[in-house]
């Protein structure tokens, strides 16, 4: 017997009806040659302090407790999912099964996933890998007939155990080592507080931001303006000019002619699918992942944590006949001639290809579909024929002038469109950036008498605050100077992007970081922390390091111990240089969320509550109404504003999902507020 483990139910019932295994176990199927199976995410985790000593598991916390660094690793079932894990632990060790296939996800994590649970039991029977970037059944049914030794992947493993071995050493020690040192609990991640960081200090650059004037000088030429080549730092040398070249008769001295071309964008990755759905459709990055995960395991998109944005070779002709479905599917995407060959690069795809639709969307009822998965799909769709499109090309012509009482330059630009190309068949999912200008015709040497000149005031733009966008975009690239967009240099940066959207949730639900609309903006408690902590900790590049040194681990060219030693040196260092109390920093045990509307005294977001500092008061707000779960954010707004955003998904006594608004009322106690309605009703 050959027992196939998978890494999530839906996954395992998909491989089980190819294999055409429809026989019923409990948590799993069989028939006379497989039983397939699945685990629950993680079955086995690295297992917690007090596992390697009484003295770890003591409270409070000590100094001298630190660090904790395990001689031997010790591993532990989790206690949420334990039942599943036996009823692996019983398949592994059934006498007739001689052969184990691996068919969790097929990446860092999936192969962690399933060798937890593999070494945990003590296992040594043979295990083959299968390796799938589609659910489809074709897809399938070519792996099963390409299976690998699973010992061809022990450097991917090596790479996802030394990651979490790091996470544990820096999370465990650092949080003890801070909240001993400042008196409070603070969460302190490898990679969480690096990000952390970016985000406190993106929005110290937009709050310290001093708008500063700049001034330039344009002249009307009657059919159009110019402008002056040199911008002033103040209007008074401005003024000057203007006044000089006023009423002026004006030369065309130069005009230069260019043709550009941008080549179609790359195929997506999931970090690129998530910045473009966030940018278009306002989703987060974790929302994302969900959306194309759910398509993945409907068959209609393939393998979701990618970090590639081609297509191998051998997929050309795949390649080609998905893009005549997709015309066919999709009316409103323009048809365009196809390059599929400059999506090819062999060198670029290691584990998985690029994000595509599956020919699955032919048969598929899209009209079934959510509406956030049905857009994820279009954008995948979109993305594939633009990427296989002609470059857009235009003309630029900068027309130069001059005064004959100045020497400064003016200049005119016009740009025109020559060809489309792949811009024509994005503008289905976004509006073209380019605005054509149009000048009269000119030739050197003509000339426009008595040319009025006035001067123009300009300002200095501040940074914007992160988006999950250009998060997402600042995580993937930080600490590579080379890396520009649209480039072949390959992106280094913090964490992975199956990981991504986690480490941002991570800090949302630790009340590190809030979201406003599409903004990302650190909290009172995250900016504290972040104060507080040395860049020992919080250093995005350091960071950004280790997860270069990790997929070297992958590939095969750095050694995991030497990666594990100086993460333990790293960790020492951090413990002998800060075990020590720290007073100067005062921190509040919960964030505060607003102003009593009772007594004017602070709100903590407690645990359970949102309630007045002033336990007489007795001013509350649930965290949890109607089922839904109220975040920090939307307590804020309710308590400056008066009223949340509409809060999507809470749930009335019949189970029914509703939508609505929380507001005060002028008793101070919440009702719901229904979208294009008057009706309200007290909670």
């Amino acid at each position: 017997m050959i027992l196939v483990i998978a890494e999530k139910p839906s996954v395992a019932n998909t491989i089980a009806s190819v294999l055409g295994v429809v026989s019923k176990g409990t948590n799993y199927l069989y028939n006379e040659k497989y039983i397939v199976s699945w685990c629950l995410g993680h079955l086995v985790k690295l297992d917690e302090p007090d596992s390697y000593g009484d003295k770890y598991a003591e409270k409070p916390w000590k100094f001298e407790n630190l660090p904790i660094i395990p001689d031997k690793w010790n591993f532990s079932v989790n206690s949420s999912t334990k039942s599943q894990y036996y009823v692996l632990k019983s398949l592994i060790e059934k006498e007739d099964v001689n052969e184990i296939v691996c068919a969790t996800d097929a990446g860092r994590e999936g192969e962690c996933i399933f060798r937890y649970v593999y070494n945990k039991i003590g296992c040594r029977k043979p295990v083959k890998r299968l390796w799938i970037s589609s659910l489809e059944k074709s897809a399938i049914k070519k792996a099963f007939a390409n299976l690998k030794d699973d010992s061809e992947y022990d450097a991917l493993y090596s790479a996802g155990l030394s990651r979490a071995k790091a996470d544990w050493l820096v999370g465990m020690n650092a949080t003890r080592l801070f909240s001993i040192r400042y008196g409070i609990p603070l969460n302190i991640g490898r990679v969480q507080t690096p990000t952390l960081a970016m985000i406190v200090e993106r929005n110290n650059k937009v709050k310290n931001f001093v708008k500063e004037p700049f001034y330039k000088v344009d002249i009307d030429l009657g059919e159009f303006t110019a402008t002056s080549s040199e911008q002033f730092e103040n209007e008074y040398s401005a003024s000057k000019l203007a006044a000089t070249v006023d009423k002026s008769d004006f030369s065309v001295i130069n005009i230069i002619e260019k043709e550009k071309s941008i080549l179609a964008p790359k195929l997506y990755d999931l970090t690129a699918l998530q910045r473009d759905a966030n940018r278009i459709y306002g989703y987060t990055a974790q929302k994302t992942l969900d959306y194309l995960q759910s398509l993945y395991e409907k068959k209609l998109a393939t393998y979701p944590r990618t970090d590639s944005q081609y297509i191998t070779d051998d997929m050309e002709e795949t390649a080609n006949k998905l893009i005549e479905i997709i015309y066919g599917v999709y009316k409103e995407i323009p048809k365009m001639p196809t390059y599929v060959k400059q999506c090819i690069n062999n060198s670029k795809v290691s584990d998985h290809h690029a994000l595509l639709p599956t020919e699955g969307i032919a048969t598929y009822d899209l009209s079934s579909l959510p509406k956030s998965e049905y857009n994820i799909l279009f954008l995948l769709s979109v993305r594939l024929c633009a990427a296989t499109g002609e470059p857009y090309r235009y003309i630029t012509v900068n027309v130069e002038l001059k005064s004959d009482k100045s020497k400064v330059m003016f200049s005119a630009r016009e740009t025109s469109v020559l060809v489309d190309g792949w811009k024509n068949i994005d503008a289905c999912v976004r509006s073209s950036n380019t605005e054509a200008t149009e000048l009269p015709p000119i030739a050197i040497g003509d000339i426009y008498k008595n040319a009025s000149a006035k001067v123009s005031e300009h300002f200095t733009s501040p940074p914007k605050q992160y988006t999950d966008d250009t998060l997402l975009s600042a995580m993937e690239t930080v600490g590579n100077t080379d890396y520009v967009e649209g480039s072949d240099v390959e992106k280094k940066g913090l964490g992975t992007p199956a990981t991504r959207a986690g480490i941002i949730e991570n800090l949302v639900s630790r009340d590190y970081i809030i979201r406003d609309g599409k903004k990302i903006l650190p909290t009172d408690k995250g900016i504290k922390l972040i104060d507080c902590v040395p860049d020992d900790v919080k250093s995005a590049k350091m960071t950004a390091n280790w997860e270069t040194a990790l997929q070297g681990i992958e590939k095969g060219i750095v050694s995991a111990e030497e990666f594990m030693m100086q993460t333990e040196d790293t960790v020492r260092y951090l413990v002998q240089t800060y075990s020590s109390v720290d007073n100067s920093k005062h921190f509040e045990r919960w964030s505060v969320v607003g102003a009593c509307p009772v007594c004017g005294k602070k709100i903590y977001a407690y645990p359970k509550s949102f309630s007045c500092e002033d336990k007489e008061c007795g001013f509350t707000v649930w965290k949890t109404i109607c089922g839904k779960n109220i975040t920090n954010a939307q307590a804020e707004k309710l308590f400056s504003r008066g009223k949340t955003d509409t809060i999507k998904g809470f749930k009335s006594k019949s189970g029914k999902s509703f939508d609505a608004a929380l507001k005060l009322n002028s008793e101070h106690k919440t009702e719901f507020v229904f979208a294009n309605s008057k009706s309200k009703y007290r909670k």
